[in-house]
């Protein structure tokens, strides 16, 4: 009897164990399940979230191009669903993808943001003992797009000589190119400067904005080099060409590239002449001397006796410097890196006149215009050409009786310096903080001004996203 009984046990715990065997076995299916779907849903999401986003970056960049904002959003949500087609490949794991979905909102201050979601249906395997069919991921990218207002400033002065036709290609194909054109695009307007500054296309201060790629290649390939270089006066053109755009109608992000292949030479601005006669006589040459004939050198003359490149002017009775250029600039230095000799006159302005002076006014005015258009959130980028930048210009070149180089530091007075200031980079040793930051490329040769143009309209743009 007590046999019997205890087989009975032996069946009954080995039923037991058989009961607990099946549901260890539920339950590990299901861990095991949950681990491989489980990765396999985040394989799905992680997926997803790449798509979207790239779909959202694409969709910005495609709405800058339309001619009213109806097509502009219906050019970002085509290349939307294109680029996140390109990033989810079909049948992804097993998963379903809806077709994303593109929304776009025109903010009030200029900007477009752009939301791309979607969402995935991914059937499970092992989970399905436990009565999950499917996992359902959801996705979204954002991207925003600033409106953009630019101008190419581009040095034309003589001094660039055999370098200037690769000049003008790689300011047409490495920078003009990159951008946006038409209606509803980027505007981009360009100004040029030599003994003067002109505003040779304007940009466009509609709402329609964009700009007119042709117009902007055409103006570029009829420049021509020759005169000294007003850098000053060409920041200064460009500022107020920005300013002139309406408020309402204003980038969200306005930007300045300045193009030179020397230190500024030449003041611009209402001169005082002997006898206390004042004449607006233009372009006052800062640095070098020029004799009969435009641009040709060769003579010297006492200090007071400027040759106006614009009017083909000799001028030998102007007396002092103004305190101010054109455009009501400053010539004095704004953080006292430059001040004037001579004591002549009363201090601090007029200035006595002498090349050493005008050179100094020269680099302060240019440095002036940055700093006034920096203060007021204008990005500004710049770009040197040759060895010139590297060393300080003697602006005494042709008058052996002056000083060689007006006592100029030879570190912080190179060209390559002032332009570094100019672009408020991060080694230019006077970064202002609170001011945006830019690039300065240096182009040593005129073979690598291609990669100049193109690493800072590629920077350009990536601050539009």
């Amino acid at each position: 009897m007590r046999a019997l009984s205890r087989a009975l046990l032996r069946r009954g715990q080995r039923g037991q164990i058989l009961i607990l065997t099946g549901l260890s076995l539920i339950v590990l299916i299901g861990a095991v399940g949950l681990a491989v779907d489980a990765g396999r849903a985040y394989g799905v999401k992680a997926r997803l979230n790449a798509a979207v986003d790239a779909a959202s970056i694409a969709a910005a960049r495609a709405i800058a191009q339309g001619a009213d904002e109806g097509a502009r959003i219906a050019n970002a949500q085509a290349a939307a669903v294109r680029f996140f087609n390109l990033n989810y490949p079909a049948d992804f794991l097993s998963s379903t993808p809806s077709a994303p979905t593109t929304v776009a909102i025109h903010e009030s201050d200029g900007r477009w943001r752009v939301r791309v979601s979607a969402t995935a249906d991914m059937p499970t395997t092992f989970m399905r003992v436990l009565g999950r069919t499917e996992f359902n991921v959801a996705a979204m990218g954002e991207a925003v797009r600033r409106d953009l207002d630019v101008i190419l400033v581009m040095d034309t002065s003589g001094s660039i000589g055999a370098d200037f036709p690769t000049l003008q290609l790689a300011a047409k194909n490495s920078f003009v190119n990159k951008f946006t054109p038409g209606i509803g695009g980027d505007r981009l307007g360009l100004v040029t400067f030599a003994s003067g500054a002109w505003l040779d296309v304007p940009i466009d201060k509609t709402a329609n904005r964009g700009f007119d790629r042709p117009t902007v290649v055409n103006a570029i390939n009829s420049l021509t080099a020759i005169g000294p270089t007003a850098s000053a006066e060409g920041m200064r053109k460009a500022l107020d060409e920005l300013n002139a755009v309406p408020a309402v109608n204003r980038s969200s992000l306005r930007v300045i590239l300045l193009f030179s292949d020397g230190a500024p030479n030449i003041i611009n601005g209402t001169f005082l002449r002997s006898g206390g006669t004042v004449t607006d006589v233009g372009n006052l040459d800062g640095s070098y001397l020029f004799g009969p004939g435009p641009y040709k050198p060769g003579v010297v003359w006492p200090p007071n006796q400027r040759y106006v490149a614009d009017t083909a002017t000799f001028y030998t009775d102007i007396v002092a410097l103004p305190s101010q250029g054109s455009g009501t600039i400053p010539l004095a230095s704004f953080d006292n890196r430059r001040t004037f000799t001579g004591a002549s006159f009363p201090q601090p302005h007029p200035y006595e006149n002498t090349k050493c002076n005008a050179s100094r006014a020269a680099r302060n005015m240019l440095e002036n215009v940055a700093n006034m258009a920096r203060g007021q959130d204008i990005r500004v980028y710049s770009i040197g050409l040759g060895n010139r930048l590297t060393q300080v210009e003697n602006p005494y070149d042709l008058d052996p009786s002056a000083p060689f180089d007006c006592g100029y530091n030879p570190t912080t007075e190179t060209g390559s310096a002032i332009l570094k200031r100019v672009a408020n980079t991060a080694d230019s040793g006077a970064t202002i903080s609170g001011q945006p930051q830019g690039l300065y490329c240096h182009a040593a040769s005129g073979s690598e001004l291609d990669r100049c143009f193109s690493t800072i309209a590629s920077e350009i743009l990536r601050l539009t996203l």
